[in-house]
């Protein structure tokens, strides 16, 4: 979802809301996306794009959307159908979700300085201004990046670097050279990431199959199809998103078997183009329209933490019955918005429907943000 790794400082996932406030989010905010969209005038959208949206207001995917996402997707197609703003629209609502982490705190300093000789040899502009960045956000984001590249650079994963397709990263995120290297932030959390996800994984000897809820523009899977051969990838996720990762990793990857099934509605004509394509895209409800221990493994990054309670259930049920295993992320303790008083914690399995007899390989907490965490289960 857009909102994967949102740039917020973890001060605000604690901050008190009054109750007006909490009353207003929750009952008074605009959350009609489906009479909103009806009523917008859609000529500076492209046509692919209202076909998919049209086919979301109608489907069941519209009702397991929470309300926080139907406040979201209204604001970013008002964004996208202004004709002043570029012609990449997510790129430029990226400014605000996507603009990677200018935050730090002690544990995440203490772990990197645990790791280091603390004598880093400065190869880089860390005075480096980004656009639409202020001097100082940009020397903050770059020297949390300088933090994350100073902890990756001698692990084995970071062997990969020159496998990664790296055009996605430079879009979407601010880049900074480094020891005459391009990175970015979102290119090494999902280096991280793709290096839990291989804890879970190592043991596959045919082809990957990967199901992923709420792709954003299609960070992590870029690096699991940059560097994993023979992968069958599926994304699930809510328009515009998931038209902007379908155009996205359409370009990157031209050669890959590249389809759209929003409209199917049978487990039999399902399985069959998944089977004959390698990346497929769906709304979230088609989850049920494949066969049981269809994938190896179910990602759920940055999105469960944003979802009502029965959503939350369904979709780890679903996680159980089509995969053998489950890395997720979520924040540590977060305020579902929009909602009246619901607060999860990694911490409490129940806010999460984690069952007991599920095998946890790693929970740990993220370097960078600190307040995130990872978690991998085996079904």
């Amino acid at each position: 979802m857009i909102s994967k790794l949102l740039n917020i400082d973890k001060t605000e996932l604690h901050q008190p809301r009054s109750f007006w406030s909490t009353f207003k989010n929750a009952y008074l905010r605009r959350r009609n996306f489906k009479k909103f969209w009806y009523s917008i005038d859609k000529k500076n959208l492209s046509e692919e794009l209202i076909k998919i949206t049209d086919l979301f207001v109608k489907s069941e995917s519209y009702k397991w959307t929470s309300k926080f996402w139907k406040h979201q997707i209204i604001n970013h197609y008002k964004y996208i159908g202004d004709t002043s703003k570029l012609e990449d629209p997510l790129r430029m609502i990226s400014g605000t979700d996507y603009s990677g982490f200018s935050f730090m705190d002690e544990y995440s300093i203490n772990k990197i300085s645990a790791n280091l000789d603390n004598k880093i040899k400065l190869n880089l502009n860390l005075f480096k201004k980004h656009p639409d960045f202020s001097l100082t956000k940009s020397i903050q984001y770059n020297l949390v990046l300088l933090i994350i590249y100073e902890n990756i650079k001698s692990k084995n994963i970071f062997k990969n670097y020159d496998k990664i397709e790296k055009e996605l990263y430079q879009k979407y995120n601010p880049v900074l050279e480094v020891d005459d290297k391009v990175i970015t932030q979102h290119m090494l959390l999902s280096l991280m990431e793709y290096e839990k996800i291989q804890i879970l994984t190592n043991k596959v000897k045919s082809s990957l199959k990967v199901f992923e809820l709420g792709s954003g523009y299609g960070r992590t899977a870029n690096m699991i199809l940059s560097l994993s051969e023979n992968v069958k990838y599926v994304i699930a996720d809510l328009p515009p998103a998931i038209y902007f990762a379908k155009k996205n990793l359409t370009n990157i990857f031209p050669n890959k078997r590249i389809a759209s099934a929003f409209g199917i509605n049978s487990k039999v004509e399902m399985m069959k183009v998944f089977k004959n394509n390698d990346i497929l895209f769906i709304f979230p409800h088609q989850i049920n329209l494949f066969e049981k221990k269809s994938f190896d493994v179910s990602l759920a990054i940055g999105c469960l933490m944003e979802m009502e309670k029965n959503q939350i259930m369904n979709y780890m049920k679903n996680f159980e019955n089509l995969s053998n295993f489950l890395y997720m992320k979520v924040w540590e303790n977060s305020g579902l918005p929009y909602s009246f008083y619901k607060y999860y914690s990694v911490h409490k399995k129940s806010d999460y429907f984690i069952k007991e007899n599920w095998k946890e390989h790693f929970k740990d907490r993220c370097i960078v943000p600190t307040n995130l965490f990872e978690l991998g289960y085996e079904f």
